[in-house]
Protein backbone atom coordinates (compact mmCIF):
# COMPACT_ATOMS: atom_id res chain seq x y z
CA UNK A 1 0.00 0.00 0.00
CA UNK A 2 3.02 2.66 1.07
CA UNK A 3 4.60 1.69 -1.97
CA UNK A 4 1.84 2.21 -4.54
CA UNK A 5 0.65 5.67 -3.05
CA UNK A 6 4.89 6.66 -3.21
CA UNK A 7 4.75 5.64 -6.96
CA UNK A 8 1.29 7.59 -7.38
CA UNK A 9 3.15 10.42 -6.38
CA UNK A 10 5.58 10.24 -8.20
CA UNK A 11 3.85 9.97 -11.05
CA UNK A 12 1.71 13.30 -10.67
CA UNK A 13 5.06 15.44 -9.74
CA UNK A 14 5.58 17.56 -13.36
CA UNK A 15 8.85 17.32 -14.96
CA UNK A 16 9.37 20.71 -15.16
CA UNK A 17 7.94 23.13 -11.67
CA UNK A 18 8.72 26.15 -9.80
CA UNK A 19 10.33 26.72 -6.49
CA UNK A 20 11.69 29.09 -4.13
CA UNK A 21 15.49 28.74 -3.24
CA UNK A 22 16.15 28.58 0.55
CA UNK A 23 19.73 27.86 1.02
CA UNK A 24 23.12 28.35 -0.77
CA UNK A 25 25.84 26.92 0.93
CA UNK A 26 29.08 25.19 -0.12
CA UNK A 27 27.85 24.46 -3.25
CA UNK A 28 24.90 23.16 -1.81
CA UNK A 29 21.94 24.76 -3.24
CA UNK A 30 18.30 23.95 -1.59
CA UNK A 31 14.40 24.59 -2.48
CA UNK A 32 11.00 24.73 -1.61
CA UNK A 33 8.77 22.93 -4.51
CA UNK A 34 6.42 20.62 -4.26
CA UNK A 35 8.60 19.29 -2.09
CA UNK A 36 11.62 20.21 -0.49
CA UNK A 37 14.58 19.74 -3.29
CA UNK A 38 18.49 19.41 -2.44
CA UNK A 39 21.15 19.30 -4.40
CA UNK A 40 20.21 20.99 -7.01
CA UNK A 41 22.38 21.98 -10.06
CA UNK A 42 22.32 24.80 -11.66
CA UNK A 43 22.59 25.62 -15.06
CA UNK A 44 23.18 28.60 -17.43
CA UNK A 45 24.88 30.14 -20.59
CA UNK A 46 28.18 29.31 -21.08
CA UNK A 47 30.57 31.50 -19.20
CA UNK A 48 28.24 32.99 -16.74
CA UNK A 49 28.44 32.06 -13.23
CA UNK A 50 26.09 33.18 -10.32
CA UNK A 51 25.26 32.40 -6.96
CA UNK A 52 21.62 31.86 -5.93
CA UNK A 53 20.68 33.96 -3.42
CA UNK A 54 18.00 32.54 -1.09
CA UNK A 55 14.22 33.52 -1.87
CA UNK A 56 14.52 33.71 -5.59
CA UNK A 57 12.08 31.88 -7.98
CA UNK A 58 13.33 29.60 -10.13
CA UNK A 59 12.70 26.78 -12.61
CA UNK A 60 13.20 23.22 -11.68
CA UNK A 61 13.43 20.07 -14.30
CA UNK A 62 13.79 16.62 -13.07
CA UNK A 63 16.53 14.46 -15.07
CA UNK A 64 17.27 10.94 -14.23
CA UNK A 65 15.98 11.32 -11.02
CA UNK A 66 18.10 14.77 -10.19
CA UNK A 67 16.78 18.07 -9.54
CA UNK A 68 18.21 20.95 -11.55
CA UNK A 69 17.43 24.54 -12.04
CA UNK A 70 17.65 26.25 -15.41
CA UNK A 71 16.86 29.50 -15.05
CA UNK A 72 15.12 31.95 -12.46
CA UNK A 73 12.47 34.20 -12.83
CA UNK A 74 13.06 37.80 -14.62
CA UNK A 75 12.16 41.04 -13.47
CA UNK A 76 11.99 42.47 -17.37
CA UNK A 77 10.33 45.96 -16.40
CA UNK A 78 13.85 47.48 -16.60
CA UNK A 79 14.95 47.10 -20.10
CA UNK A 80 13.84 47.40 -23.91
CA UNK A 81 13.23 44.42 -26.38
CA UNK A 82 16.54 43.70 -27.42
CA UNK A 83 19.00 45.24 -24.40
CA UNK A 84 20.81 42.78 -21.73
CA UNK A 85 21.23 43.87 -18.13
CA UNK A 86 23.20 41.86 -15.86
CA UNK A 87 22.96 42.98 -12.02
CA UNK A 88 24.36 41.08 -8.51
CA UNK A 89 21.92 41.27 -5.67
CA UNK A 90 24.02 44.38 -3.94
CA UNK A 91 22.86 46.61 -7.02
CA UNK A 92 26.06 46.70 -9.63
CA UNK A 93 25.40 45.96 -13.08
CA UNK A 94 26.32 46.34 -16.15
CA UNK A 95 23.53 47.25 -19.27
CA UNK A 96 23.99 46.82 -22.77
CA UNK A 97 21.45 49.23 -24.08
CA UNK A 98 20.05 48.69 -27.72
CA UNK A 99 21.57 52.16 -28.88
CA UNK A 100 25.03 50.00 -28.66
CA UNK A 101 26.04 52.02 -24.87
CA UNK A 102 26.85 50.76 -22.19
CA UNK A 103 26.26 51.71 -18.50
CA UNK A 104 28.39 50.54 -15.82
CA UNK A 105 26.41 51.45 -12.48
CA UNK A 106 25.34 54.51 -13.79
CA UNK A 107 28.33 55.53 -16.01
CA UNK A 108 27.70 55.77 -19.38
CA UNK A 109 30.27 54.99 -22.06
CA UNK A 110 28.43 55.91 -25.52
CA UNK A 111 29.06 53.53 -28.73
CA UNK A 112 32.23 55.14 -29.84
CA UNK A 113 33.42 54.40 -26.07
CA UNK A 114 33.12 58.11 -25.20
CA UNK A 115 32.18 58.19 -21.54
CA UNK A 116 28.63 60.50 -21.75
CA UNK A 117 28.38 63.96 -20.42
CA UNK A 118 27.35 63.75 -16.28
Amino acid sequence: MWISRQIAKAKDTPAVQTGKSTLNSNGQVEAVSTGTERNISIYSPYGYFFSLPAGEEMLLAKSDGHQAAIGTLMNIDEIAAGEIMIKSSSGAYVYLKENGSVIINGLEINRDGVIADE
